[in-house]
């Protein structure tokens, strides 16, 4: 029974930013930006995600394993972090059967493949200063590639970025099409018939890293 409830709550999970964040905007795929030799290592560093569906919502983390941020001239330049996609953790579900059988499907072909694919990766090809602070605090643009399941794709997104005291940091919240990395599983933009059934095909993102000696 508690396996035919979760299929169910599974069938109707939408994919989104866990605030009003934009979809990510998709660029080329482009090198790697700064001087790989200046690069800060991570101190600190958070990835969560958010899923939403029609009778409430999932969420959890994903652990970052490494990574750094480059400064140059007092400015954020470029930097990269490989994600351990085998870590994925559900974090609200407080029943054992139904995390379990959640964050396996997830692991699964149908969504990360994670015994192929343990690894994720983005890497900064650029970072562009706004003229000024947006609403939501953001301060800049960063454009870079991720790769998931092997597949790369340049993404383009807002970010709040600060140095202080030595270390550099940058928060951000987004959402990524899933289906540009091959994500398809109950995507209604290939599989029309499922109507509301259908999942969303975005994901969404908060992002905080910290970097520094």
């Amino acid at each position: 029974m508690k396996k035919t409830i979760l299929l169910l709550a599974l069938a109707a999970i939408t994919f989104s930013c866990s605030n009003s964040a934009d979809k990510a905007e998709t660029t080329d795929v482009a090198e790697a930006s700064g001087n790989v030799n200046a690069g800060l290592p991570l101190i600190s560093s958070t990835l969560k995600w958010t899923g939403k569906k029609l009778t409430g919502e999932h969420f959890g983390t994903v652990q970052i394993s490494a990574g750094n941020l480059i400064v140059e001239e007092n400015q954020l330049t470029g930097g990269s972090f490989t994600m351990n996609m085998s870590s994925i953790v559900v974090e609200d579900l407080t029943d054992p059967a139904y995390n379990k059988d959640l964050t396996d499907h997830l692991n699964s072909p149908d969504f990360f493949d994670t015994a192929n694919h343990p690894e994720a990766k983005f890497e900064i090809t650029g970072v562009e200063a706004l003229a000024a602070a947006d609403a939501a605090g953001n301060t800049h643009t960063i454009s870079g590639n991720l790769t998931i399941k092997g597949i790369t794709n340049g993404i383009k997104f807002p970010a709040a970025v600060s140095l202080a005291d030595g270390n550099v940091s940058a928060k951000a919240g987004f959402a990524i099409d899933r289906t540009l990395w091959d994500i398809k599983f109950k995507s209604g933009k290939f599989f029309p018939e499922l109507g509301d059934k259908a999942i969303n095909d975005e994901i969404g993102i908060q992002l905080e890293l910290v970097a520094g000696n």
